[in-house]
């Protein structure tokens, strides 16, 4: 095999290796991938070439000339779709790529499968093995080859013209590649062997090396696609392999020239020697091999997992923004230490840009509104590079903005955003500069740090966000209380103050109105004894004074008592007494109103009804209440007062043939000043007369019941009269006991416990 076949192998493995890493490190890019694919068949390219320059079999020759040829057509064809990739700045579809795949496959079967098309035979020489073409089908492949080729310049040289900043640099480098590799290339695979010179197709695939280098570049200076791990491993494998390469040669033409084919003694410690001085040669070149890469192309130049462990350390003791932000700039500026660095925050009323190193003045709110926005929401990081490079934005919605974006970062010479975020919500961003005065762009390794510190820095600012919350809720918690009591301080002397006044007023009206009032009813029953004449006459208007009279000191009673009982300032004085006494008692009294009209009383009463425990003067008041209602709202028919007992507790009903009270009232009896509202209607089978009272004797009937320990319900059906009924215990022999609510104790008024 010739020499130049074994350099067509070296640089076709040297393509498809670098192909193949390009492949599987950026796989999810689509330009990327067409990228890898392109310089994988410009290596099958050349390893096609070398097969068929190597071949001494001529079948064997043949179809290494056809893979050669399938190989170079597929090179433009990847070439195309990489740049139609990046000039439509979004992925090519699956029609586009099968038109263009077309053609393609039609030459590809038009070389394999046919003897007079394209190749129509090879010659094995000595000189160098030469294929047999058909001129009119090698034309009409040059030509596709050439559309292909030429449009793809084009396409990249429009796409220079259009860019700027950063992306014209990548894309200027990869135009002139792809003009230089095509130029040369062409000339010597396509131009040549039109003319019957075929002793030179070795060449062309050699200047795929320029293409190489120029993308090398790209990635390197300009970071092209990321991927400079990936060429630091190329450049560590290639010079690895490079030095072993030369190493073996010189040993080898020096091991010649001292010993020529003799093997003896001084052989054998000749290698011995030479091999440990190999050893440690080799030793300190991949050193200082792996050293400049790491530094240079790869690693950051210092050891991020360190730092990380220490600012974690550090954000365990610290609780304020301002001592997290403070302790993350420390860290930015012992590692990466850029030109500029500077933090935008939220503050909630305000968004502030905290420079730390350098001094820009430019529109935070507008930077942070744009990352913050579905543009770019939940993006890791932002750098200028990647924004006049393959990202772009084509709905016109953010056109502008997106633009906007980029002028006011190329304008500050803002190179790198990392926004911080916590449970998706936009906490902060890291503002970078340039990383130094002779480079812009930051690798993918301090992308990854930064990535990890405001990772850190998101949860620590929530941290911190909420201690301040909480402080400033304690702060303001402790003002509003110590204003609500002094407040409640203030009412409480007010509320006091107004219930002294009240109770003042309630003596005072009491005595007034009962004074004369008992006067009244006093000279009236004088009267009575000494009316002589018209008997009958005087005695009907006496009976009104005397009721009216007792009306009125009946309603002073329920007021005195509601008063009382509204202020906890009530006397009960449990003893034993007779129900059917009280009973009898209060039945008395209302003989007059009951014949007035026409009504009739039956008393049932139990004769085995046992005494009760209950005050007095009370127990009167509610049967007072109670068939003073009766009688009221009763028209026709009759009132019974009946009771019944069981072993705890006497029951007493007050039952009438009145009008009834609706379902949808009874829940509200009891309460202070209701009263049934108007159910006037003269159409209605039974109608509600308006009612009178002041809504006080209910609930005084019901607080009295309770706090003798009874209890009162109600059952009524509208138009069949309603029933009271109410029970209290029976006496035990239990002591006289007297029952005092005193507001002033205001642990028994609202229910609660002393300690």
């Amino acid at each position: 095999m010739n020499n130049y076949a074994y350099a067509l192998i070296v640089v076709g493995l040297v393509n498809i290796l670098f192909g193949v890493y390009v492949l599987f490190t950026a796989k999810r890019a689509q330009s990327v991938r067409f990228l890898a694919f392109s310089i994988i068949f410009v290596g099958l390219w050349g390893v096609g070439l070398a097969g068929f320059l190597g071949s001494r079999v001529a079948l064997v020759a043949l179809n290494w000339a056809k893979f050669h040829y399938v190989a170079s057509i597929y090179v433009v064809y990847f070439i195309l779709l990489f740049v139609l990739s990046l000039s439509r700045k979004k992925k090519v579809g699956f029609v586009l790529q099968f038109f263009l795949h077309l053609p393609i496959i039609l030459l590809s079967c038009a070389v394999v499968f046919s003897e007079t098309l394209i190749i129509t035979g090879v010659s094995i020489e000595d000189s160098g093995n030469v294929a047999f073409l058909n001129k009119i089908g090698h034309l009409i492949y040059g030509l596709i080859f050439v559309i292909y080729y030429v449009t793809a310049l084009v396409m990249n040289f429009i796409n220079v013209i259009k860019s700027n900043g950063i992306a014209k640099k990548q894309l200027l480098l990869i135009f002139i590649g792809l003009l230089l590799t095509g130029i040369l290339s062409g000339t010597f695979n396509l131009v040549l062997p039109i003319f019957g010179n075929y002793k030179l197709i070795w060449i062309g695939p050699q200047f795929t090396i320029i293409f190489l280098g120029l993308m090398f570049i790209a990635i390197v200076r300009y970071q092209l696609f990321n991927i400079r791990l990936l060429t630091g491993k190329i450049v560590y494998i290639f010079g690895s392999a490079m030095f072993l390469y030369v190493s073996f040669l010189l040993l080898y033409n020096l091991h010649s020239n001292l010993f020529a084919n003799n093997f003896g003694w001084g052989t054998i410690i000749f290698g011995v020697l030479t091999s440990i001085l190999f050893i440690l040669i080799y030793d300190i070149y991949r050193e200082f091999l792996q050293k400049n890469i790491s530094s240079r192309i790869i690693n950051l130049g210092f050891e991020a997992r360190k730092y990380i462990d220490s600012f974690t350390d550090k954000l365990g003791k610290v609780v304020t923004e301002d001592n997290v932000l403070e302790e993350l700039y420390k860290i930015v500026r012992e590692t990466i230490n850029p030109i500029y660095f500077s933090i935008i925050v939220d503050r909630g009323s305000e968004v502030i840009n905290k420079q730390y190193t350098g001094n820009k003045v430019f529109d935070a709110n507008k930077i942070y509104e744009i990352v913050d926005s579905s543009l770019f929401v939940g993006k890791p990081s932002i750098s200028l590079g990647e924004l006049m490079g393959v990202f772009q934005v084509d709905d016109p919605e953010y056109k502008s903005q997106y633009t906007e974006f980029i002028n006011v970062l190329e304008k500050n010479d803002l190179y790198l955003l990392i926004p911080v975020y916590y449970n998706e919500k936009l906490m902060s961003i890291f503002v970078l500069g340039k990383r130094d005065l002779n480079s812009t762009m930051y690798i993918q390794q301090e992308i990854t740090f930064l990535q990890s510190l405001a990772s850190l820095t998101g949860a620590s600012l929530a941290r911190a966000i909420l201690y301040h919350q909480i402080e400033s809720f304690s702060e303001k918690l402790k003002e509003e209380v110590d204003e609500k009591t002094q407040e409640l301080q203030q009412k409480v002397l007010e509320l006091e103050e107004a219930r002294r006044k009240e109770r003042d007023m309630i003596d005072i009206m009491g005595h007034e109105l009962r004074t004369p009032a008992t006067i009244v009813k006093l000279n009236a029953s004088l009267l009575e004894k000494y009316i002589n004449s018209n008997p009958e006459n005087f005695k009907k208007y006496l009976d009104r004074i005397k009721n009216s009279i007792e009306n009125e000191i009946r309603l002073i009673d329920t007021l005195l008592s509601s008063a009382k009982l509204e202020g906890q300032k009530i006397d009960i004085n449990k003893e034993r007494i007779s129900i059917p006494e009280q009973i009898e008692t209060v039945l008395h009294g209302y003989e007059y109103q009951v014949q007035a009209k026409g009504l009739k009383i039956i008393s049932d009463i139990d004769e085995n009804i046992q005494d009760v425990y209950a005050d007095k003067v009370r127990v009167v008041e509610i049967l007072d209440n109670l068939i003073s209602n009766a009688i009221k709202y009763t028209d026709e028919g009759s009132i019974i007062v009946k009771t019944e007992c069981n072993d705890d507790y006497v029951k007493t009903s007050v039952i009438d043939s009145g009008k009834g009270i609706p379902s949808e009232e009874l829940p509200k009896l009891g309460r202070k000043f209701h009263r049934i509202e108007e159910y006037i209607d003269e159409n209605k089978e039974n109608p509600i007369v308006k009612p009178g009272g002041t809504g006080l004797g209910l609930y005084v009937v019901f607080a009295l019941v309770e706090l003798m320990g009874g209890k009162i319900w109600i059952n009524s059906q509208l138009g069949k009269g309603s029933t009271f009924t109410f029970t209290l215990p029976v006496y035990r022999g239990q002591r006289e006991d007297i029952l005092q609510l005193d507001e002033k104790d205001m642990f028994t008024k609202f229910g609660l416990k002393r300690d």
